[in-house]
């Protein structure tokens, strides 16, 4: 399992952060690019490589803003009232999906330089420009599977965490 994980590692070292992409509290960062059709035939612009995250994470900013994953449970900034009925789950609804737009937009330059195991399962991948992303696995709080990265290019590269470990 080990080579699989440093297979990943070294897919998505040297690849920008193009996008990020929600499901509820799961979040996707996609990196570089290519595209992928679904089975009813639509094609989709994701990432070469994903990493999904189903726990605890956090970016930290060079200027040291953080964008943080309990965020999703914030509503985005929108100019005027805000709309009376708000759901959480919605993508594009959150607060971290918006700061998350806008530093994809912002910094088209955010190349993963290298990536580290942290303790209990976690992550953290540096990027060009000084930013860091961590993956913080919460241990008294079980999930199927904490992170996972996958290659959208047909090779069937996947490697994942949960409390059963890395698999």
């Amino acid at each position: 399992m080990e080579n699989t994980l440093q297979q990943a590692f070294d897919s998505v070292i040297g690849l920008p952060l193009t996008k990020t992409t929600r499901n509820e509290a799961v979040q996707y960062f996609h990196f570089g690019h290519t595209h992928y059709t679904t089975r009813q035939g639509l094609v989709l612009d994701v990432g070469e490589m994903t990493l999904g995250v189903n726990c605890p994470w956090q970016l930290l900013q060079p200027s040291g803003a953080t964008i943080k994953q309990e965020e999703i449970f914030i509503r985005r900034r929108e100019a005027g009232l805000p709309s009376p009925v708000w759901d959480w789950k919605k993508p594009g609804s959150s607060m971290s999906d918006q700061r998350l737009l806008e530093l994809v937009n912002d910094n088209p330059n955010l190349v993963v330089e290298r990536i580290e195991q942290q303790d209990y399962l976690g992550l953290l991948l540096y990027f060009s420009d000084g930013t860091r992303l961590s993956v913080l696995p919460d241990p008294t709080k079980p999930v199927a599977e904490y992170w996972q990265f996958f290659s959208n290019t047909g090779n069937g590269l996947r490697v994942g965490a949960s409390d059963g470990g890395i698999a």
